[in-house]
């Protein structure tokens, strides 16, 4: 079946009066069909209520839907996001200041390894000393021990004796200052491996730049 429009234009009616009749269809469209022909997103149909708590089938921009307050659960659940996000933007604002403050400090790695030497050197020279009074130590124990040997049948003086438990303790004390300072040296080193790891990626030239930190949402 023929619409009106159809009819009109069979009937051989003047194109004014076919002109007229679609100017009246047109204004007879519903308001919803119009915006939704001029704006499609405003289609969509949701239901809410206003701020009387009265139903409303409408579309999205109606300014009537209101949106009660949260509660105090969606409150707290709001408040330990933004923690959450504020906690991860500062820590992510401290490794961009630590690492643009290690660059800073070893522009190449020529200035990281000398400060590797210059940190290592202290503790190479308190080991050397330690090692010498070791080897110190050893001798005086050796004299000691020939000492004891007229006394063989394990009677020895008082002195001597004494003589003897101080130094097996000194050479236990040395041992553990050396172990120590062995423990330190890998400690450190171990520091500028892990600094230098670093670097190295800051130092490449096709090194693309960290993407900014985000800050907790409002």
């Amino acid at each position: 079946m023929k619409d009106g429009l159809g009819r009109a234009i069979d009937s051989g009616r003047p194109l004014a009066a076919v002109a007229t009749l679609m100017t009246t269809c047109m204004i007879v469209l519903s308001p919803s069909a119009a915006m939704a022909a001029t704006n499609p997103a405003s289609s969509k149909i949701l239901t809410c209520k206003d701020a009387q708590g009265n139903p409303l089938i409408t579309d999205p921009s109606d300014s009537r839907c209101h949106k009660p307050p949260p509660n105090e659960a969606e409150r707290a659940a709001t408040e330990e996001r933004k923690r959450k996000e504020l906690e991860t933007y500062n820590a992510c604002k401290a490794e961009q200041r630590s690492l643009q403050s290690l660059l800073n400090r070893y522009p190449n790695k020529e200035k990281h390894d000398a400060a590797r030497n210059a940190a290592l050197s202290q503790v190479e020279t308190s080991l050397r000393i330690s090692q010498r009074r070791l080897e110190q130590l050893h001798l005086e124990r050796k004299r000691l021990l020939d000492e004891a040997e007229f006394y063989p049948n394990g009677n020895l003086p008082s002195k001597l004796r004494r003589d003897l438990d101080a130094n097996s303790a000194v050479i236990e004390a040395q041992l553990q200052a050396i172990a120590n300072q062995k423990d330190e040296a890998a400690q450190k080193n171990a520091f500028y491996d892990y600094e230098l790891a670093k670097l190295k990626k800051l130092w490449d030239p096709r090194r693309v730049e960290s993407r900014a930190c985000v800050g907790p949402r409002d």
